[in-house]
C-alpha cells in the first residue's frame, strides 16, 4: 500500500509554495520547483538537500515519492518536454470526441480485413511447411 500522508504532513506541505497541490497519495510540486531541483541536481546536488533548502521534509515524503521524482526530472530533462503538470491532459474523451466517422470505420475495417487475410496465408504457409517437414521426417525414420 502507498504511503499515506496524514493531515498534519498535507497543512505542512500545502504551505509550501513549491507544493501545487497534495492529496493523501501524491504530492504535486510546482513547475518553478520541477526546473529548480533540475538544474540543481544537474550541478551534483542531491535531492534531499534541494527539498531541505526549499523548506520539504524529505522524511515527510519518503523513499518512493523522491524516486519516482527524481525518474521524472531525469526523463523530462532528458526529452526536454517541461515540468509541466500533464495529468490535466489525461482526460478521458468525450463521447462526440469518440465517435468514429463512417469513412474512418470503413477504412479500419478495410485495414483489419486485409491484415487479416495476411494472417490466414501465413498460417496456411505455416501449416504446409510443418506437414512437408513431418512427412520428410517420418520417410528418413520408418522402421525397414
Amino acid at each position: 500500500m502507498k504511503n499515506k500522508l496524514s493531515e498534519a504532513q498535507l497543512r505542512q506541505l500545502r504551505a509550501n509554495v513549491n507544493v501545487e497541490k497534495a492529496t493523501e497519495y501524491y504530492v504535486v510540486f510546482t513547475e518553478a520547483f520541477k526546473q529548480l531541483a533540475y538544474e540543481q541536481k544537474q550541478t551534483g546536488k542531491h535531492l534531499r538537500e534541494i527539498f531541505r533548502e526549499n523548506g520539504i521534509d524529505p522524511e515527510l515524503l519518503g523513499a518512493k515519492r523522491i524516486e519516482n521524482f527524481n525518474q521524472m526530472l531525469n526523463q523530462r530533462g532528458r526529452d526536454g518536454r517541461g515540468f509541466q503538470d500533464r495529468r490535466k491532459d489525461n482526460r478521458r474523451p468525450t463521447d462526440e470526441e469518440r465517435k468514429e466517422s463512417l469513412e474512418e470505420q470503413v477504412r479500419r475495417l478495410q485495414h483489419e480485413l486485409a491484415y487479416t487475410r495476411q494472417e490466414v496465408e501465413f498460417l496456411k504457409k505455416l501449416q504446409m511447411a510443418n506437414t512437408e517437414a513431418r512427412k520428410e521426417w517420418e520417410s528418413k525414420h520408418r522402421p525397414k
